[in-house]
């Protein structure tokens, strides 16, 4: 008996094809080393732990060959939690054919030109498996009340937020809709339990991530370069004078030297000739390395190691403490910089943030859509308000830090593309067919 081209579909034989038809063009292209790679390579002090340890672990055990067994890896892994992520999706949501392959599409897009995560040799090519998996987990977890969900969406969670700091917050979405859920049960002591561990396992990771620098670099310290990107928008909207504000002599010093490079590199927004936001931003955002990282970090670090150690040797935990006391001190001068500037701050950030949905219409269509589940989710509970909660709010959660932290280019938002489509889905769902939970 034959099989009709819809039964096919809803089986895995098309999936299967479709995976090792990847799978084989992906291996067969270049494992891709960006300069961050090095970094995690040599295991740096401003690098997540995550991705480090992973890299460890493959230069242990395949030495010179490392880099094919890694993408190997990265390949079937992201292979594996997009179908794990898919078949959630599809149960809870109810997906059709049609808009399962839409999904599946938005899936795989990452795994392709121009990001090619999986063949990528950055945390991106284990941190989209994992928030997939974070995800679907949590998913089953909630709506399906599935207890080996929970605990493993809190393991995976961990090696995530290990991998890519900008998640350490996500779990706190997950926790206020399983007390929505909930909060006429949770008298009950398991549910107590659960709701705190969701609230407090940001808490243990940071813990983590601290004694992971005591350990390697001799400093009880968070990885040290969040404030460091954060200056990078302070710095490109300063002017001069704002030095007179910065009354720690080192820092003072710090931030005259940084400017005086970035004015004669042409890097400060007072050096372009556009008069509107949009343009401006897009400098920013196309010259963020230039600013930061070749500039007023590496003279931040610069100006700490010859202070404290001058030309004689410097130790791992000298080079450390440059990365430390360059965090702080960029942390102090994005605080008064930005309280100086704040107007043209906000400015700058809010075409960052509309940069992450491509327009300022798109932004606010997602940000209506959010306030919209937030208001019936709290109202009243239901799935799908939930559901639309949930990704709305990881979507936005993950691009406001994003604009606050750096700039948004595709490698740090593109992980809740697929959420935002199924939000989509979700809101035509509720409008053309009502609410039935």
């Amino acid at each position: 008996m034959s099989l009709k081209p819809k039964q096919i579909l809803k089986g895995n034989n098309v999936l299967i094809i479709i995976y090792s038809v990847v799978f084989f063009f992906l291996i067969f292209q270049k494992a891709i080393y960006s300069p961050d790679t090095y970094g995690f390579l040599k295991a740096m002090p401003n690098r997540h732990l995550g991705y480090v340890v992973f890299l460890k672990i493959f230069t242990f055990l395949f030495s010179d060959g490392f880099d094919l067994a890694v993408k190997s890896f990265q390949i079937l892994f992201s292979l594996a939690s997009i179908h794990f992520f898919l078949k959630k999706v599809t149960q809870i949501l109810t997906l059709n054919i049609f808009s399962k392959s839409i999904v599946l599409l938005v899936l795989l897009f990452p795994l392709f030109q121009p990001m090619y995560v999986a063949n990528n040799l950055c945390p991106e090519g284990i941190s989209y498996s994992l928030y997939l998996l974070f995800v679907a987990l949590n998913l089953d977890f909630i709506f399906k009340n599935n207890i080996n969900a929970f605990k493993l969406a809190l393991i995976v969670f961990i090696a995530l937020v290990f991998t890519r700091g900008q998640f350490m917050f996500s779990y706190l979405i997950f926790a206020l809709v399983f007390f929505l859920k909930y909060r006429s049960q949770l008298k009950f002591k398991t549910n107590i339990l659960k709701l705190l561990t969701l609230i407090f396992i940001p808490v243990v990771i940071i813990f983590g991530e601290m004694s992971y620098h005591k350990l390697k670099d001799g400093i009880f310290m968070t990885t040290p370069f969040g404030f460091t990107n954060m200056s990078s928008a302070a710095y490109y909207i300063s002017e001069k004078e704002d030095a007179i504000l910065i009354t720690n002599q080192d820092y003072n010093i710090i931030f005259k030297t940084s400017y005086e490079e970035l004015e004669r590199k042409k890097l400060l927004m007072s050096s372009q000739s556009n008069s509107n936001y949009k343009d401006n931003y897009a400098f920013f955002h196309d010259h963020i390395p230039q600013i930061c990282n070749r500039t007023t970090y590496e003279i931040a670090r610069t100006y700490f190691l010859n202070k404290d150690i001058g030309s004689s040797e410097k130790s791992k935990f000298d080079i450390a403490q440059s990365f430390y006391k360059a965090e702080k001190a960029n942390k102090e001068i994005t605080q008064v910089l930005i309280r100086k500037n704040f107007k043209k701050w906000i400015q700058l950030y809010f075409a960052n943030l509309s940069h992450s949905f491509y327009s300022p219409i798109f932004f606010f269509l997602i940000l209506f859509i959010f306030i919209y589940s937030a208001i019936k989710v709290f109202t009243k509970y239901n799935k799908w308000h939930a559901l639309l909660f949930i990704f709305t709010a990881l979507s936005l959660s993950n691009a406001l830090l994003i604009a606050i932290f750096s700039h948004s280019i595709m490698r740090y938002v593109f992980y809740n593309y697929v959420l935002i489509l199924l939000s989509l889905f979700i809101i035509f769902k509720i409008f053309r067919h009502g609410i039935k939970d």
